[in-house]
């Protein structure tokens, strides 16, 4: 495995790994056609695999470090995004060829003409409510608290898909979240997390990894924070039952779009990564410290991290229902979240062959 350090244009700095001594500059891409079976084509010179920093990028770390992809591309290549906008720039230039992100953004950058289609789901739920009141494990335990003394709780990124959850189980509970609670929005999540460490709030609404973090540093200080409860779990005593919350998954990129061959790997390969990753957190932990040192991330940490995250691969299609269930509820707060309307059937890649 070698790692290198390189630019992409527009983009900012972006840190790569690949499973070949030899950088590839180029890659070559080749149309299927009905005439052609996808068993004569030939490798793509290189696959980019673009990823968020922390848990969800060891999927692609597994498929890099093991060359999962060599029987479609010469090598892999690992690219981690660090912002909306690097991310937007790759992905309407095609600088990635399968790019992991919230589901949401996959459907604002298709309904806003990018050339992708969503793969999978793959994260079910990365998000929970901390809090430093041990009796605080639900909303409702939340309203009684703030009934009683009052409580507040810090929010990142007003209008994002968090915050929208938020609001609305609040809502589906019978609480007015503004009225109910002091919400004090943040720019970003880590000054979210270090609202609550400085003990300026009572609760806030983290992610993972940087919620075990969070909670690392508060038991450290002497003042233990909690797991009030994750969203996907009162998302579902909210709603109905049954209803999930598709987080997080992969998009093909136009760059791909003329190789059903390559995706169908990746899909296969990936389900293959994400049980792996389940079945090994320790390993995993491992895996990405040791192959994306960039992020400096500690092995123990992510493994304990990634075990607070609901992982499950789904294939888009198997995904729709519960993803135009949830996007439809997101959209009645604000439609702009998913790019103003539900993506047509075109979102979505058809699957695996039967």
């Amino acid at each position: 495995m070698v790692f290198s350090a390189g630019a992409l244009a527009g983009c900012g700095t972006a840190t790569t790994t690949t499973t070949t001594a030899e950088e590839t500059t180029s890659s070559t891409l080749v149309t299927a056609t009905s005439e052609t079976s996808v068993t004569s084509l030939p490798k793509l010179p290189k696959l980019t695999l673009v990823v968020p920093p922390g848990p969800m990028a060891i999927p692609a770390a597994y498929l890099a470090a093991g060359d999962k992809l060599s029987a479609v591309a010469e090598s892999t290549e690992v690219i981690v995004w660090e912002n909306p906008e690097q991310l937007r720039a790759i992905v309407a230039s095609s600088q990635g060829d399968f790019v992991t992100f919230p589901a949401n953004n996959a459907a604002i950058f298709y309904n806003r003409g990018l050339k992708v289609q969503l793969l999978d789901v793959s994260v079910w739920n990365i998000t929970y409510m901390l809090s430093y009141n041990p009796d605080v494990k639900s909303l409702a335990d939340m309203k009684a608290v703030a009934e009683r003394e009052g409580l507040s709780v810090a929010v990142s990124f007003q209008g994002s898909v968090p915050d929208l959850m938020f609001q609305y189980m609040c809502l589906q509970q019978g609480i007015d979240p503004m009225e109910t609670f002091d919400v004090r929005y943040v720019a970003d999540p880590t000054q979210a997390a270090q609202t609550m460490l400085s003990g300026a709030v009572d609760a806030a609404v983290i992610g993972e990894m940087l919620a075990t973090a969070v909670l690392a540093q508060a038991k450290e200080k002497g003042e233990p924070g909690y797991r009030a409860f994750g969203f996907e779990e009162e998302w579902q005593r909210s709603t109905d039952a049954t209803e999930r919350t598709p987080i997080a998954g992969t998009v093909a990129t136009g760059a791909v779009m003329g190789r059903p061959d390559v995706i169908d790997e990746f899909i296969r390969q990936c389900r293959a990564a994400v049980e792996w990753m389940v079945a090994n957190p320790e390993e995993a932990g491992r895996l990405v410290e040791q192959e994306l040192p960039q992020l400096g991330l500690k092995g123990a940490v992510v493994s304990s991290s990634m075990q607070n995250i609901t992982w499950e691969h789904v294939e888009a299609k198997d995904a729709r229902f519960a993803i135009e269930a949830f996007f439809s509820v997101l959209a009645e707060l604000s439609p702009d979240v998913i790019g103003g309307k539900l993506p047509d059937d075109g979102f979505y890649y058809p699957g695996l062959p039967e």
